[in-house]
């Protein structure tokens, strides 16, 4: 009988996957990982986050990520974000282990028009793909494991096909009156559910604490947020990069393909703190915070712009 792949290397596969996949697109984070081994540290991916507007899609991930041994664990709301979230993580008080972030644009929050054309992109995204495979797969997994040419499909498929915008790119007049309400979800649907920000940990980098290590990076010529989130001794200290404006396909009014600015991935740096269990124990905090995770989401908020502006 073909040997299986266990729980974590399987997750430790995806995690290098979706981290290279990210590099690729995000210059910021591949400087970074200079930066942090100048520095003599380590490179150690705290979480990664997603945003989509599908339930579907959301459901989905989330089967596909129990693969990886991680499980829904607390709930966030963002009202004025118009998003809901809830992190994934692998059960127990390790707060080394990767984390996914999720989240959900919430449709009921919306003006019925603009819920109307964002529920009509992402039925187009739906008919470009055929998840059932994929489906098959986790089934599978879930069964009896993975063997390792599986594992392959099963990463490929879950970071390049899954993690990705399918379809035809959305129309402009879609991506302008979604950014009216919020940035963060126009900012969801142009790049579809990939990670729109992987995160460093800051003492694994090798810095002191997070003013250190946001002090090299602006050193380096990097843009950042304008404030550390959380108090110095506190359970969570995060701050990110301000999401670079890119350039994105997208649908005219006539039919032809147009190019409209956009904001969609960035990366975080994160410092976790001491927290006491019930019995009083210590252990590091290993969840989030919904008031610095609110302030965290404005470094990838795509404005409303007049077309002449995207072009």
């Amino acid at each position: 009988m073909a040997q299986t792949i266990a729980t974590a290397e399987l997750r430790a596969r995806f995690v290098e996957a979706a981290t290279a996949k990210f590099a690729t697109n995000v210059p910021d984070f591949v400087a970074l990982q200079k930066l942090v081994a100048d520095n003599g540290g380590r490179f150690r991916n705290d979480h990664g986050a997603i945003r989509t507007a599908d339930p579907a899609v959301r459901d989905l991930f989330v089967e596909a990520a129990a693969v990886l041994g991680l499980q829904r664990d607390l709930d966030y709301a963002f009202p004025a974000k118009k998003l809901v979230s809830f992190d994934l993580q692998v059960p127990g008080d390790d707060s080394t282990q990767f984390k996914i972030f999720v989240s959900q644009v919430d449709l009921d929050a919306f003006p019925p028009d603009v819920a109307a054309l964002i529920r009509e992109d992402c039925a187009e995204q739906a008919g470009a793909v055929d998840h059932a495979p994929f489906s098959a797969l986790i089934a599978k997994a879930g069964e009896a494991g993975l063997e390792a040419d599986e594992t392959r499909v099963f990463i490929d498929y879950f970071v390049d096909r899954l993690m990705t915008r399918n379809g035809p790119p959305m129309k402009r007049s879609t991506l302008e009156a979604v950014a009216t309400v919020s940035g963060e979800a126009a900012s969801a649907l142009a790049l579809g559910p990939d990670f729109n920000h992987v995160t460093i940990d800051v003492l694994a980098a090798g810095y002191h604490g997070i003013e250190d290590m946001t002090a090299a990076m602006r050193d380096h010529g990097l843009s950042l947020l304008p404030e550390i989130q959380g108090a110095p001794g506190t359970r969570l200290r995060q701050t990110a990069t301000m999401a670079a404006t890119m350039d994105t396909p997208v649908r005219e009014a006539d039919g032809s393909i147009g190019s409209a600015q956009t904001e969609k991935q960035f990366v975080e740096i994160i410092e976790r703190g001491l927290v006491e269990r019930d019995d009083g124990t210590p252990h590091i905090f290993k969840n989030f915070l919904a008031a610095n995770a609110e302030k965290i989401f404005g470094a990838a908020s795509t404005r409303s712009r007049t077309p002449a502006e995207s072009c």
